[in-house]
């Protein structure tokens, strides 16, 4: 392995500076004095003070003001328009009787038999029964709103 007096430098361009490396580096991120006996460089001037208050100050509840008066609506949609769904779904579950055709979401039509605490039973075809999950129920075919649904499809 070279020794570092005779491997190439990486930063072959601060060859030409008069500072090393390392006092670049501290005078690039900070405002460093030069140090003794050196000339002083040019350095950027100090930034002013920021105005209005701190970060613990009133200022900052004004400027979370506006996002909350966006998001906060926005969940209270979220947050009923899915209790509604929920309401109408559970309708239609309670809703169901022996012989209504009732559809799938996986596209599957058959006609309710029966339903017990997890599964239903639907029969496809005459003596075919089937055991699909409860919530896998779309809705009833007969009823007026899934037949809008299927004629536009």
């Amino acid at each position: 392995m070279p020794d570092a007096a005779t491997s190439p430098r990486v930063l072959g361009t601060l060859d030409s500076f008069a500072i090393s490396p390392r006092e670049l580096l501290l005078t690039a991120y900070q405002n460093v004095p030069p140090a003794p006996g050196r000339e002083g460089g040019t350095q950027a001037p100090a930034a002013p003070p920021p105005e209005g208050p701190g970060p613990g100050g009133p200022g900052a509840i004004g400027g979370l003001l506006p996002l909350l008066l966006v998001v906060v609506p926005m969940l209270l949609l979220l947050f009923f328009s899915s209790r509604s769904q929920q309401k109408r779904y559970a309708a239609v579950i309670a809703g169901l009787k022996r012989g209504d055709r009732v559809l799938t979401q996986s596209g599957l039509v058959g006609r309710f038999v029966e339903m017990k605490d997890r599964f239903a039973i639907l029969e496809i075809a005459p003596g075919v029964k089937v055991e699909v999950l409860k919530s896998s129920i779309a809705g009833n075919v007969d009823m007026p709103g899934v037949q809008a649904s299927l004629e536009k499809k």
